[in-house]
């Protein structure tokens, strides 16, 4: 129970600790930080080392992404605390003082060594009678209680020397949410092993070497409880601890005595004190293959007959422990005090101070001014990604007030961009190959004469042409209206046939072209006849796959210079059918 009440003592302090902590608000002027951040190690290279250096360049560079680790300081306690054994045997509790040396492997794992010396007493205020088996209490004519009286009761004083190492796993070290100057304590638990030598010795003998009188105290009526019992105890007991205990020599030397591995666990609690200092309140429980180290290891019934007992003993030592940071130097701390996040955040915090006038975007393109090109591009305006204005034919009008932004190039434009008509006969002048036409006559795709002027009147002469996206056969919604107009003129004209041609850009093999072609006209003249009812045998179609391009000589691949001119390949011809020519 004494060992509960300790954990649970320690537990509670750092519970407390943490409470207190939480609720101290965060100065924000007295910042000073406790760790080398993020600009430091990017800067300040004494916070690494020469190992580490070659990753630091890389960092540096761009070449790697992650930091290298920093130097980090070494950590030698001092401790002392309360030793008592778990065996068979009421513990009296006893005193340990140690040494440690601590170094972190990385931010949640370290290192402890630990030397440890102690003597822990112990004490059974129930007699024993099943003495049978106990060489010291039988074979030893000094001390054979079993046949003088046959009743013990078991005490012991071990000396305890202990050395061990643990790999310790700091349970709270790495956070999201907070910086570790600002976390007051660590939680760790450990494990580990190393070797223990232990003397075990009995007060068996008073002052005179006589065996003391345990018989009349078993027997009394009197000592019916545990604290009368220990009082009768303690006054006829000398406390000199002269007999060796089951297992042990009477006279050895320090490394003579009882050798034994150990496996080790231990759990606590470290408050930072300052950059230099550490306290750490901790258990450590240490597991021997041993069961004479409170001196006893037999049951107490059967008296004539006593059997060994299942259990080996186990030794606990609850210490506080002092702890000094060296070694690097005055700017590092050990990793279990630092947290790795901290370098990723404050490289976040930087790079937003350091670069904020970089993500400004005064002209709102999309291209941040930094590498804007054009920082004062026209709202709306369409810009490349060096932010420059976008003029996709050349034609000296931004493709954001162009009303036809993919004229051929070196065609001559209004100032809407669109290419210019000179005779109104619907043929831009850099396709018209009959400038003068009558503007009331009705002309083919190339601008020529097919009908006289007023051969109907209106203006529907010249049958438009209908482009296409990439790769697709359906009629775009803005093609509409020219679908529209090509209608209006077949039934303004019901005796006039037309010819339909699908065309290609030259991407792609010819085979497909070609079908792509014939999809196009297929659907153009479907169009026709299921939206305005023309009779399909007056729309006379061909195909001509990528023989025939508007714009010849571009390249066979995707090149975002020259798609608004491939555009104008993809597309469906209409012209009025002449019977000499078109057979």
């Amino acid at each position: 129970m004494k060992k509960v009440y300790l954990l649970s003592f320690l537990l509670s302090l750092g519970f407390l600790s943490y409470k207190t902590q939480a609720q101290t608000p965060y100065d924000t002027a007295a910042y000073k930080p406790i760790l080398p951040l993020y600009r430091d190690v990017l800067g300040d290279t004494t916070v690494i080392s020469n190992k580490n250096m070659p990753q630091q360049k890389q960092f540096e560079k761009g070449q790697y992404i992650f930091p290298p680790k920093p130097k980090n300081k070494w950590e030698i306690a001092l401790n002392g605390g309360g030793l008592f054994v778990s065996g068979d045997v009421a513990t009296k509790g006893g005193w340990g003082a140690g040494f440690e040396v601590r170094k972190s492997l990385g931010y949640a794992v370290s290192l402890k060594g630990q030397i440890l010396h102690g003597t822990t007493y112990g004490l059974n205020w129930q007699g024993n009678s099943g003495l049978a088996n106990n060489p010291v209490l039988v074979a030893n004519p000094a001390t054979n209680y079993y046949g003088n009286g046959g009743i013990f009761y078991y005490n012991y004083k071990t000396d305890i020397d202990e050395i061990n190492i643990q790999a310790v796993l700091t349970i709270n070290n790495i956070g999201y949410h907070k910086v570790a100057r600002e976390r007051k304590f660590n939680l760790y638990g450990g494990i580990g092993g190393g070797a223990m030598i232990y003397r075990t010795k009995m007060d068996a003998l008073d002052a005179n070497n006589n065996r003391y009188d345990f018989v009349s105290i078993y027997y009394s009526g009197d000592y019916t409880d545990r604290k009368t019992t220990i009082a009768a105890l303690k006054k006829i007991l000398d406390g000199t601890y002269e007999t060796a205990a089951e297992g042990q020599a009477d006279q050895p030397k320090f490394f003579e005595r009882v050798t034994k591995p150990v496996v080790s666990g231990s759990i606590g609690v470290g408050f930072h004190l300052s950059r230099k200092f550490q306290l750490s309140l901790t258990e450590k429980i240490s597991i021997t293959n041993d069961d004479l180290l409170d001196g006893q290891r037999w049951q107490e019934h059967p008296n004539l007959d006593p059997v060994l007992t299942g259990n080996f003993d186990t030794y606990h030592y609850i210490s506080a422990s002092l702890g000094y940071f060296i070694g690097g130097n005055k700017r590092v701390e050990p990793l279990y005090w630092q947290n790795p996040n901290d370098y990723t955040y404050d490289a976040i915090q930087t790079l937003i101070k350091k670069n904020v006038d970089d993500l400004v975007d005064t002209d709102d393109d999309g291209v941040v001014n930094r590498l804007d090109q054009e920082p004062g591009s026209e709202p709306g305006a369409v810009v490349n990604t060096h932010g420059v204005t976008q003029d996709s034919d050349k034609d000296g009008i931004s493709d954001a007030k162009d009303k036809d932004p993919y004229s051929p190039i070196g065609a001559k434009v209004d100032s809407d961009g669109i290419p210019t008509d000179a005779d109104k006969d619907g043929v831009p002048d850099y396709h018209d190959k009959e400038a003068n036409t009558n503007p009331t006559g009705l002309v083919d795709a190339n601008g020529k004469t097919i009908l006289g002027g007023g051969a109907g009147g209106g203006g529907y002469w010249w049958l438009p042409m209908i482009f296409y996206d990439l790769d697709k056969d359906y009629i775009k919604p803005e093609m509409f209206e020219r679908m529209k107009y090509v209608a209006t003129v077949m039934k303004m004209y019901p005796e006039l046939k037309i010819v339909a041609t699908g065309h290609t850009d030259i991407r792609a093999s010819n085979k497909y072209n070609d079908n792509l072609s014939l999809r196009r006209v297929n659907n153009a003249k479907k169009y026709l006849a299921d939206v305005y009812g023309i009779d399909a045998s007056r729309i006379i179609t061909g195909q001509k796959g990528e023989t025939d391009n508007l714009i010849k000589n571009l390249p066979d691949g995707y090149n975002e210079k020259f798609e608004g001119q491939q555009y104008y390949n993809r597309r469906v011809e209409f012209k009025v059918y002449d019977p000499k020519t078109d057979k």
